[in-house]
């Protein structure tokens, strides 16, 4: 028995013995092999290349955040007047008040210097102040007549010049709540249009308040909001409810003061995690005035264009008051393309108790936005009206 018990302990022996070797020599092999794959990753890294969408984004994302001083401003001088270009000059004032000044002059010989300066924002952001300046010199405004019945064959043109200076406070009571005011004065010369056939050699004097009179005025304003879209100049979601209303007072005491009551509603649905957008607008304005007084008929409310009554010239209806109803249907063509099918309805009217959907003109066609993620850069639109069809070319948003 002590001689098996011998035999076992000897062979437990000689198996350690062999063991022991082995598995430290498994063990370092397998060291070995982790270090041969851990340098034959690190020999396969590389900084990481973002594809060209990325790429693109990248790029918007720098241009937005920190804009170069000099830049070619795109866009108009005044609606019917075409694109205009110019140079633009930003900054800072400070460490937080900036300014923006650009000057621009228009395929249609349309000029304007315009800028402003935002002062420092008070209250962690929650009141802002601009104070503004512009000169625009328009030598070819259309001009139809007043009234939703004005001829197409009416056409004619005036000179418009104007000069304004002003400041606008805004105090943002909430995220989405904003309520604000201010006041401009503007010098206004009226005179003889660039265009076949000058205002005054078809209307009358007493048919259009306001022609060939250097007209000033002191306009104060106050206006309250409510904006949850994610941005103003693109958006797919949210919406915007604003009033607003104007006084304008003649500083020679003139007969042209009136005041002017704006209210509007945009809301935009998103469908299928934003791929379809319902986009809806409704605007009204309003004027009137004391005994004695007019509007101007270059300060009436209008229809057509770009945005108001899509498809009509540009001024085309003009009246003391006006109604317009917008729905448009958009979906994502592309990364930053969108597509639209729209219908507008509208009209002006002399009267305040003629503000109804009887009679509206409507116009309806199809377009093509290019967009950043913040703003909308350019909309082209195909639209029909009944007096033929129409070509929109704009900058912006149509709302």
């Amino acid at each position: 028995m002590a001689t098996m018990r011998r035999s076992v302990h000897a062979c437990a022996a000689v198996l350690l013995a062999v063991a022991i070797p082995s598995t430290a020599k498994a063990q370092d092999s397998r060291a070995e092999e982790l270090a041969a794959e851990q340098a034959e990753k690190s020999a396969a890294l590389h900084p990481y290349e973002p594809n060209s969408l990325e790429k693109r984004l990248i790029r918007l994302e720098r241009l937005f955040l920190d804009p170069p001083p000099v830049y070619a401003y795109v866009g108009s001088v005044l609606r019917g007047g075409w694109m205009a270009v110019g140079p633009g000059y930003r900054g800072t004032l400070g460490d937080l008040s900036r300014y923006d000044v650009h000057g621009a002059w228009s395929l249609k010989n349309y000029k304007t210097v315009d800028g402003f300066v935002r002062l420092s924002e008070i209250g962690d952001g929650q009141v802002r102040i601009d104070l503004r300046g512009s000169w625009l010199d328009a030598p070819e405004v259309s001009f139809w007549g007043t009234g939703d019945g004005s001829s197409p064959e009416n056409k004619t043109s005036y000179r418009h010049r104007a000069t304004t200076a002003g400041a606008v406070a805004r105090f943002q009571a909430t995220k989405v709540f904003a309520v604000g005011g201010g006041f401009d004065a503007t010098a206004y010369d009226i005179g003889h249009g660039a265009g076949a056939t000058s205002v005054e050699e078809r209307f009358s004097l007493e048919e259009l308040p306001g022609l060939s009179v250097n007209t000033n005025y002191i306009k104060t304003q106050v206006f309250a909001e409510a904006d949850s879209r994610r941005s103003p100049g693109y958006t797919r979601r949210g919406g915007l409810y604003r009033v607003e209303w104007h006084e304008y007072r003649e500083t020679s005491n003139g007969p042209f003061s009136f005041h002017r009551f704006d209210a509007e509603v945009n809301q935009f649905l998103p469908v299928l995690r934003e791929n379809w957008v319902i986009a809806l607008r409704a605007l009204t304005t309003l004027t009137g005035t004391d005994t004695g007084q007019r509007v101007p008929f270059f300060l009436l409310p209008d229809l057509g264009g770009g945005r108001e009554l899509r498809g009509y010239s540009s001024w085309r209806f003009r009246d003391r008051q006006r109604i317009l109803l917008t729905a448009e249907y958009r979906w994502t063509a592309g990364n930053f393309v969108d597509m639209a099918l729209f219908l507008d309805a509208g009209k002006v009217v002399a009267e305040p108790s003629d503000v109804n959907l009887d009679g509206l003109r409507t116009t309806y066609g199809i377009g093509v936005r290019f967009h950043t993620p913040l703003s909308t850069v350019m909309r082209v639109e195909f639209a029909h009206t009944d007096e033929g069809n129409g070509v929109v070319f704009a900058f912006g948003p149509s709302f």
